[in-house]
């Protein structure tokens, strides 16, 4: 008889209901409050900063191009080996994709590498090696201009870089990025060495 006025006693019934929304509140705090934590994690101690490409040298193999007049025929067999790094400044790794870079000259391309997929580890530098060769039937349309620059001394090209990439944060958190380097570069005919490299670096997220 006292167990059945208990278990139907409306005061009895509200206050269960009463511990169960303020279990339920409470739940329901913590994981906001951990939700809370994870972003600021992820904008301040974790936040995502640029990876960078950083062209340390580009060196000239092969030989120098020989103009044949009157005929005006031209050949090529020039490599540029570039060596370049990536540095990633974050807390968590830089997994890339594959990358490339454009070899142009006077705004046409003549030469293109493809750069392998990687992973450079947070904090880490990763190096990159690569071979441009030059494809000397590129050069029909700027066959004039190229035979001004061996007669000045000087061939100038410029190479363009890119790398695909991702950057995780805790595993789950992944921000897309694209790191880029533009290269200006000017070789010595007399010599056939290079003589001035001008970089910019740039990434965007």
């Amino acid at each position: 008889m006292t167990e059945t006025a208990t278990a139907s006693n409306p005061k009895h019934k509200s206050n269960a209901k009463r511990r169960c929304l303020c279990t339920c509140l409470g739940c329901g705090l913590v994981i906001l409050l951990l939700v809370i934590v994870v972003v600021i994690l992820a904008f301040t101690l974790f936040r995502v900063r640029d990876p960078s490409i950083t062209v340390t040298s580009t060196r000239l193999a092969g030989v120098a191009p020989q103009v044949s007049l009157p005929s005006m025929s031209i050949q090529f067999n020039i490599t540029l080996d570039i060596v370049a790094s990536v540095h990633n400044p974050n807390r968590a790794s830089f997994t890339h994709g594959s990358g490339q870079t454009n070899l142009t000259y006077r705004g046409t391309q003549v030469g293109q590498a493809v750069i392998e997929p990687g992973r450079i580890p947070n904090h880490g530098t990763g190096p990159i090696q690569l071979s441009l060769t030059v494809d000397a039937a590129k050069f029909t349309n700027n066959l004039g201009t190229l035979i001004g620059d061996v007669i000045n001394g000087t061939i100038a090209f410029d190479t363009y870089t890119t790398i695909p990439g991702r950057v995780a944060i805790l595993g789950f958190i992944k921000h897309h990025a694209v790191a880029r380097s533009t290269c200006h570069v000017e070789i010595s005919v007399s010599d056939f060495k290079v003589k001035r490299q001008d970089c910019d670096n740039d990434t965007s997220l």
